[in-house]
């Protein structure tokens, strides 16, 4: 089981492409994920509490959102104050 996930792993690693963020740094997204995402522009995202550095985007709203999330459909790139 641990031998298929590693190759699964491997082969989609191959598949990627990748976003420019503003400082010159990239973030990998699948093939799939890479021709919607790539609209908009990105940037890095320190987040000082966890130390950790995110793909991010501002939306029209002003609000951030981060590519991971709307990668798993938890966030959205639309501006919500259009919906109301």
């Amino acid at each position: 089981m641990v031998n298929l996930i590693i190759e699964y792993q491997e082969s989609s690693i191959e598949n990627m492409k990748e976003i420019p963020l503003d400082n010159g740094q990239f973030a990998k997204v699948d093939d799939e994920d890479y021709e919607w995402l790539s609209k908009y522009s990105w940037y890095a995202y320190y987040d000082p509490e966890r130390k950790m550095t995110y793909a991010a985007h501002d939306r029209p709203d002003g609000k951030r959102v981060f590519m991971h999330d709307v990668i798993m459909g938890l966030d959205t790139l639309e501006d919500e104050s259009n919906n109301q």
